[in-house]
């Protein structure tokens, strides 16, 4: 057998009615579970096995519209930012919720979960700049000991929406992150790869552009990001030009350079349609790409 060789399998064709949605999916409690946003309810749908699902109780709390494409989870907890507030649960349907309008800063947008922490962005309202937060005792604490940043600030070309990100333990085991594509403060779209590391030794995080010294990336936003088989994996998205991504890409150096794999080994099956905003799960060695938009 080939051990490089991936076989696909369609489990359902329809979750929920089709509609243009917003869809994002995680495994948590020892389920899937997929949030459904039509512009103007959530919906929650449960699977054990991803095949058959089920409609769950509505939430409370969460706005209308949601972009449930930005909830990120952290262990058994679902984080979200909106309107200058963050939204936290640890039941899938009841949010609490922190206001922030008062703050020195606004918070901006969840990044991901990373190194037992969940991340965010937010923006200084004196200098609008933008930083790095983490959530701590449901409170957002801004970080500002990271090596590659000025005064601990992000650079403007750092991305706040339709990002990929994903974290993992790199070849030296230090806990790493990579953020690739999305769109700036002002809506551009970006090329970029950014590497996020903890170095324990010294204690304090290193933000690193990867795409300075690769800049032939093409622009990207809306991709989905796993690490699988001792390599990065990236499905999906938008190029600069609205060109669907339908290739998988890989990276075997950990995020510096992305190739297409060998189609003969690892090629999507003709049925799939290359769509955006797709959410992509490792679970007991499988890879589910669930949900998302298409054309």
């Amino acid at each position: 057998i080939n051990p490089d060789l991936y076989v696909w399998e369609k489990l359902v064709d329809n979750i929920f009615p089709p509609q243009n949605c917003e869809t994002k999916a995680f495994y948590i409690n020892n389920q899937f579970v997929l949030y459904v946003n039509n512009g103007l309810s959530t919906q929650i749908y449960t699977s054990k096995d991803a095949q058959a699902w089920s409609k769950s109780n509505i939430q409370t709390n969460l706005p209308t519209p949601c972009n449930v494409r930005d909830i990120v989870q952290q262990g058994n907890t679902l984080y979200y930012i909106a309107k200058k507030q963050l939204y936290k649960s640890t039941n899938l349907h009841d949010w609490t919720i922190v206001d922030y309008s008062t703050a020195s800063f606004e918070p901006i947008n969840m990044l991901l979960a990373y190194n037992n922490h969940a991340w965010c962005i937010i923006q200084e309202r004196s200098t609008g700049r933008l930083q790095l937060a983490t959530i701590q005792h449901d409170q957002i604490v801004p970080m500002i000991n990271i090596d590659g940043l000025i005064d601990g600030y992000l650079p403007n070309e750092f991305p706040i929406s339709d990002f990929a990100a994903t974290a993992f333990e790199s070849s030296s085991e230090r806990p790493r992150a990579m953020i690739v594509g999305g769109r700036d403060i002002n809506g551009n779209p970006l090329n970029s790869r950014w590497n996020f590391e903890y170095i324990p030794n010294e204690k304090k995080y290193r933000l690193t552009n990867f795409s300075i010294s690769q800049p032939t990336f093409h622009t990207l936003t809306g991709a989905s990001i796993i690490q699988y088989n001792e390599q990065l994996m990236m499905f999906g998205g938008l190029d600069n030009d609205l060109e669907w991504n339908s290739n998988i890409l890989y990276s075997d150096d950990e995020g510096m350079n992305w190739y297409v794999p060998d189609t003969a080994c690892n090629q999507l099956p003709m049925e799939y349609q290359s769509r955006q905003n797709q959410s992509v799960i490792v679970n007991q060695k499988s890879i589910y790409l669930i949900g998302g938009q298409s054309h």
